[in-house]
């Protein structure tokens, strides 16, 4: 498992999420409980999130579901198959859509070049 790549996602999720609602850094940093540069740090993909904190992203940004901020896949590190959390009955996120279309185009990247060899 990339551990980079997790709080990469979630980063962009969180700072995606936060400008569509026309937030700043320090609004949500105030809802969450965290600084600024915390909040900051997340986006970067730079600072590990607790769980706790996770939950107070989703209020402050306004969101129904775990998935929606945190990857509903694990990225992959070579020859590591992905795990998919199950979010079933629940609409796709921006960011869940942005991933299926990443996988998709990975996925048939792959095929082709895999046809041509």
């Amino acid at each position: 498992m990339d551990e980079r790549a997790i709080y990469d996602a979630l980063g962009e999720a969180m700072l995606v999420r936060r400008k569509r609602l026309g937030l700043t850094q320090a609004q949500v940093a105030k809802k969450v409980g965290v600084s600024r540069e915390s909040v900051a740090n997340m986006e970067a993909g730079r600072q590990r999130v607790l769980l706790h904190h996770v939950y107070g992203l989703m209020q402050a940004l306004d969101l129904k579901a775990i998935t929606d901020i945190i990857p509903a896949t694990l990225p992959r590190t070579s020859g590591e198959s992905a795990i998919a959390l199950e979010v079933s009955g629940a609409p796709v996120s921006d960011t869940q859509k942005s991933e299926i279309e990443r996988l998709l185009s990975q996925a048939l990247g792959e095929r082709s070049m895999g046809a041509s060899s």
